[in-house]
C-alpha cells in the first residue's frame, strides 16, 4: 500500500503551473531522465496501450506522447488535484483517467508499457514493492516495457551515503527559499521509503524482467525492464 495520503504532500495545495517548476528543482536529473524516458518511447509500437502509475500533472505522459505513434494511455493517480492538473494539460491525448491509489486497484492487462516515474517510492515497504513488480509483470505483454524512474538508495552503505548528502546539497542550491527547502527535505526525509537499486534490479529480474540501468544521478535512477 501507499504510505501516504494526497493531503500529506507539498503538491495537494500547490498549483500546477508551481509543481511543474518546483519539480525540476527537487528531483536531480529530471530533464535529463525524461529525454531518456522520450528516447525509449520512440521504441513502441504503433498504437501502443500504456498504463502509467501515478502521473502527477503528466509531464512523462506528454514526453511519451510526443515521441509515439497514436498512444493509447491509462492513467492512475490517487490525488484528485494531480489528476486534474494532468486532464488539462493532455487534453488532446487518447487518455483514460483512474482517480485510484494503484497498489490498491487490479491493473488492467495487456499493456505495451507500464510507466511509473517519482512515485513508486511510496509504497511503504519493500514486500509492498515486491508485489507491485509482478502486478506490473503480469499488465505487460510479452516484451512490453516497464519504465522506471524513482528515487533509490544503493546497498553500499558509504555510496548511499553520498548520494544522499548530494541529493539534499541539490535541493539547498535549486530552492526557491526557505519554505521550499522545508518542504521538500522535510519530504524526502520523512515521506520517502527509498529501495536500493540493487534491490530494485533483483525483484524485476525474479519475476522475469530483464533489465537495464539507463541513468543514475544521486538518488535519482531510471531502469527499464523488458518482460522476456
Amino acid at each position: 500500500m501507499t504510505n501516504i495520503k494526497p493531503e500529506d504532500l507539498n503538491y495537494h495545495y500547490y498549483s500546477t503551473e508551481q509543481y511543474d517548476r518546483d519539480i525540476v528543482s527537487t528531483i536531480p536529473g529530471y530533464k535529463v531522465l525524461h529525454n531518456e524516458i522520450a528516447r525509449i518511447a520512440k521504441n513502441l509500437p504503433p498504437n501502443p496501450r500504456i498504463l502509467e502509475l501515478g502521473v502527477g500533472t503528466g509531464n512523462t505522459t506528454l514526453a511519451i506522447a510526443q515521441n509515439t505513434k497514436n498512444p493509447n494511455f491509462t492513467l492512475v493517480d490517487f490525488s484528485e488535484k494531480m489528476l486534474n492538473g494532468a486532464k488539462h494539460k493532455l487534453d488532446k491525448l487518447n487518455c483514460k483517467y483512474l482517480l485510484e491509489d494503484y497498489s490498491a486497484i487490479e491493473l488492467p492487462q495487456k499493456h505495451d508499457a507500464v510507466i511509473c516515474v517519482i512515485g513508486f517510492h511510496h509504497q511503504e515497504s519493500d514486500k509492498n514493492k515486491k508485489t507491485m513488480i509482478l502486478k506490473i509483470y503480469n499488465s505487460l505483454k510479452r516484451g512490453g516495457l516497464f519504465i522506471l524512474g524513482d528515487l533509490m538508495t544503493y546497498d553500499n552503505k558509504e555510496f548511499a551515503a553520498i548520494n544522499e548528502a548530494k541529493h539534499y546539497h541539490f535541493l539547498v542550491e535549486n530552492a526557491e527559499g526557505e519554505e521550499m527547502l522545508k518542504e521538500w527535505a522535510y519530504h524526502h526525509k520523512y515521506l520517502n521509503s527509498l529501495a536500493s537499486k540493487e534491490s530494485h534490479i533483483k525483484w524485476m529480474n525474479d519475476v522475469g524482467f530483464s533489465t537495464e540501468v539507463i541513468f543514475e544521478k544521486f538518488n535519482t535512477v531510471l531502469i527499464l525492464g523488458k518482460k522476456i
